[in-house]
This record gives C-alpha cells, sequence and structure tokens, in this order.
C-alpha cells in the first residue's frame, strides 16, 4: 500500500476476534505511520467521532499535512434492528453522517442523484445507482477535497463479497456497479484484499461489470495479473500538470496515472476517465490540450466524462486555492459573482462553464472523435446547448453511457 502517516489508529470492538479482520488490520499497520493504537467500543469511538465533526467537511486546502484519524472498524451485518435502534439512541454521533459509515452499517448504498424527483429539484442530470463501499477517506489532499481527515475501513470485506449475491439480485437492471468513489481504494492495496475479492467475484457474473474507481493514484501493478476476465473498468480521474501537482497534492501527477492507465490497459482491463474537476488554472486552455495529447497517446479509453470544479464560491475558492495558480479571469468572474444563487454545485457561471466544456468537447473531437463523452452531474440546460456535438456519439441528457451509470457497462 501506498504509506500513510496518521494520528492514531483506533480498532472497533470485535475487530481482533476475527482471525481474518485480525490478519488484515495487522498488514494494513504495516503501511502506516502511528504514534498509537487504541482500542474503542461504540462510546469511545462516538467520542472520537463527535470530536472530528467539527473538521469533517472541512476542506484541505493548502495546508501541507494532514495526518488522519485511522479507523479499522468492521460492518455489522447480523445486527437486529432493534440493536440498530438501541446503537442510534445511544450514539447518535455514529450515524449523523451515513457516509462515513462509522455505525458498521451500509456498503451497498442507493446514489439517489439523477432519480426523477433529484432532477426536477436540482436542475441537474445525473443517474441513481446503487454503488459498493468499504474505505471512506483518503491518502492525498487534493484542496477542494475534505476525505483525508478520517479514514474509516471496514475489514470484514470477505462477509461483504458473501452477501453481493443476495444484493445485486434486488437490483437485476442493473449492469455497472462503481466500487469506491469516496476514497482510492487502490492506495490501500494489496494488504486490503478488497480489489481483488471484488474483481474475482465480477469476473464470475454473466452481464455484470465492477468499476475500479483508481482516482488519481498509480499505484495498479498489483492488479496486472488478477484474473478479471474483462469484467472490469479501471476508472481515473485525470488532470492537467499544475492541478495534477500543486493543487491535487500527494495524488501521481499526470503522466504518471495516463502511464498507469496503459498498464491496465495491456492488461486486458476497460479504462474510463474523468476530467475531474476541471480547474480553470492559469495556461488551462494549454494544460487541457496537453493532457488529451497525452493520454490518447498512450491510452484508448472507453469513454470520457468531465465537469467543472462544484461546492465552491469565491469565499471557498480564496480560502482554500492558491489564487495565484488560477486565471485571472475566472477568479475575477467569481468575484463579480459573488451571493447570486446557483443550481446545486454549479457555482462557476454557465458561461464560463460552457467555455470550459466547448474547449474540450473541441479537442475530443479533434485528438479521438469515436471516443464518446458526457458531463458529469451538469444542468440540462447545458446539456441543451452542447445538443449536437453529444448527439454525434447517441448521447443525450435521457440516455448516455458514463463512468458509473447503472447501465453503463462496457459495450460488446
Amino acid at each position: 500500500m501506498i504509506p500513510l502517516k496518521a494520528k492514531k489508529i483506533c480498532l472497533v470492538e470485535g475487530v481482533e476476534d476475527d482471525p481474518r479482520m485480525r490478519a488484515r488490520a495487522q498488514r494494513l499497520a504495516t503501511g502506516i505511520q502511528a504514534e498509537r493504537v487504541e482500542r474503542v467500543g461504540d462510546a469511545e469511538l462516538a467520542q472520537m467521532v463527535a470530536d472530528l465533526d467539527p473538521t469533517l467537511g472541512q476542506r484541505h486546502g493548502m495546508e501541507e499535512e494532514i495526518e488522519p484519524l485511522v479507523i479499522f472498524n468492521r460492518f455489522r451485518f447480523e445486527d437486529s434492528p432493534e440493536e440498530r435502534e438501541r446503537r442510534r439512541r445511544d450514539f447518535p454521533a455514529l450515524f449523523a453522517n451515513p457516509m462515513h459509515k462509522f455505525s458498521g452499517y451500509g456498503g451497498f448504498d442507493w446514489r439517489e442523484s439523477g432519480s426523477a424527483s433529484w432532477r426536477a429539484r436540482t436542475g441537474l442530470v445525473c443517474q441513481p445507482a446503487w454503488q459498493l463501499h468499504t474505505i471512506v477517506g483518503c491518502h492525498f489532499r487534493c484542496a477542494y477535497c475534505s476525505l483525508g481527515r478520517f479514514v474509516n475501513i471496514m475489514l470484514n470485506i470477505e462477509e461483504f463479497v458473501e452477501r453481493l449475491d443476495a444484493w445485486l439480485a434486488t437490483v437485476p437492471g442493473q449492469t455497472l456497479y462503481q466500487y469506491d468513489n469516496w476514497t482510492d481504494t487502490v492506495c490501500f492495496e494489496p494488504e486490503y484484499g478488497g480489489a481483488k475479492l471484488l474483481i474475482e467475484y465480477f469476473a464470475q457474473r454473466e452481464g455484470e461489470y465492477l468499476e475500479l474507481y483508481v482516482g488519481k493514484s498509480d499505484h495498479v501493478d498489483y492488479l496486472l495479473d488478477l484474473d478479471h476476465r474483462g469484467h472490469t473498468v479501471c476508472c481515473w480521474s485525470l488532470s492537467g500538470p499544475t492541478q495534477s501537482t500543486l493543487i491535487e497534492r500527494k495524488t501521481a501527477p499526470m503522466h504518471a496515472r495516463i502511464a498507469a492507465a496503459r498498464r491496465c490497459q495491456q492488461a486486458g482491463y476497460h479504462v474510463r476517465f474523468r476530467f475531474s474537476p476541471l480547474i480553470p488554472v492559469r495556461d488551462w486552455q494549454a494544460e487541457n490540450r496537453e493532457m488529451i495529447e497525452a493520454l490518447f497517446s498512450e491510452v484508448h479509453p472507453d469513454l470520457i466524462t468531465f465537469e467543472t470544479l462544484r461546492f465552491l464560491n469565491y469565499e471557498a475558492l480564496a480560502k482554500y486555492l492558491d489564487l495565484s495558480l488560477l486565471d485571472p479571469e475566472f477568479v475575477a468572474l467569481m468575484e463579480q459573482t459573488r451571493g447570486v444563487p446557483q443550481a446545486q454545485g454549479c457555482e462557476i457561471p454557465d458561461e464560463y462553464r460552457l467555455r470550459v466544456y466547448r474547449f474540450i468537447i473541441d479537442e475530443l473531437e479533434r485528438v479521438s472523435p469515436q471516443t464518446p463523452y458526457a458531463l458529469c452531474r451538469e444542468k440540462r440546460a447545458i446539456w441543451e446547448v452542447l445538443a449536437e456535438d453529444f448527439a454525434r456519439h447517441g448521447q443525450s441528457p435521457d440516455r448516455y453511457i458514463c463512468n458509473c451509470g447503472p447501465t453503463s457497462a462496457p459495450r460488446a
């Protein structure tokens, strides 16, 4: 695994009672530098989570070092409804944010974004789906993200995989399952072992595929000899030189991500990319042109999706990013629109987002006109302005393939 420096490691009660969980914890601990290890029950864990709460949504900004709290946790599959309710009543901090999985429940989770009611409420286009989650928290320190302040790792992954047959049977129309976009899971491999178990599981599934979110890492060599049988899609987030080295700190730089994708494609994996988030740095046109040309010189992806930076208004932009790295026109425009209401996650004005998207589309059409592309979580109005471009690849806001859509499995 990629080494991680942590504040401390917390072993949740019950982890050491199971030989497989105990062995997994020991393997992972060899890659985590921590001054101490504590054994915790619900009460102690709830207090730690409550102490963390003020920082859970706080972005990393340009901080040089953040040492997370690492939690070796477990799914509590066997808890009765009464036990779940008791724990919810006695330890509400564990349930305050279901995404974080501090409670030990979940793992096969519904992404509501993209449902009819969500689209009507937000005006955005996305696709709802069931997703797989076993880790929340990340090695990397992207300035715009907040997932580096803790790492919550579920250790009973074999038990998780044993339940997949029953879970997947409840959604027979879904063909692609994303794992795990709440972290860059590969950073914990091969010591964790979750990727291997899931890749080999989906290799046996007729018409069903795993999307392994590699994210911003180049840590993939352990994947190359696994028996995936063409049923795993490896997906990267890709960004240009300035963003990948100065804003997305501790991540693999642009060329390293591309080289990792090439190795995976040579090993028979399907490969996809997200240009996410697109941040208008100085000379963003030149940097994104370089990125697209470098990508297609080495890799032939199934698909590209893209979106601009989200959930940061001007105040947050100035607080968490180094404005000197950004396009001055973009910064000035963001400052001019302070206080103007925006659709969810669309703080960058539509006109500027369209300019960015127009550039990306033109470059994709120039370099690889056969490769389909789509917007990620964007306004329907933006889709409609670019309708002719998407139509060339059979894409529309009501029928499209994307990196993690529930029916976006690779085409035969």
